[in-house]
């Protein structure tokens, strides 16, 4: 069974928050790859990557993908979240793990920002 774990930061303004679990359930209603979707926040809110991945293995997930919803690759990209998905790996020999590159990687956000910027306006 296939999962994916779809990080933010996290926020102490609920707003942020809701906005991102918004955007994550809109996408898992869309996706036709995994199994499972669900997300997580790094810090300042809940629930955290390990509770996720503890609840997907529990669901039988065997091969778990991780989506940093970054724009830029700081500390949490290079560092933090590369070591939490290792550490996962070690507890859980048994299951694949996977880390996709941030989301300020994509080379369509270019795309999206020129379309934003050139629209006409009314």
């Amino acid at each position: 069974m296939k999962a994916i774990v779809f990080i933010a930061h996290g926020s102490k303004k609920e707003k942020s928050n809701n906005e991102f679990l918004a955007l994550v359930d809109e996408l898992s209603k869309k996706d036709k790859e995994y199994d499972l979707k669900k997300a997580a926040f790094l810090e300042l809110a809940t629930p955290d990557i390990k509770s996720v991945v503890t609840e997907f293995i529990i669901k039988g997930a065997k091969d778990i993908t991780f989506f940093p919803y970054f724009l830029n690759s700081g500390k949490h990209v290079i560092s933090d979240i590369p070591t939490i998905v290792e550490d996962l790996k070690k507890e859980h020999l048994d299951i694949k793990f996977r880390l996709l590159p941030h989301f300020g990687q994509s080379k369509k956000i270019q795309d999206i920002i020129l379309n934003d910027i050139n629209k006409p306006f009314i």
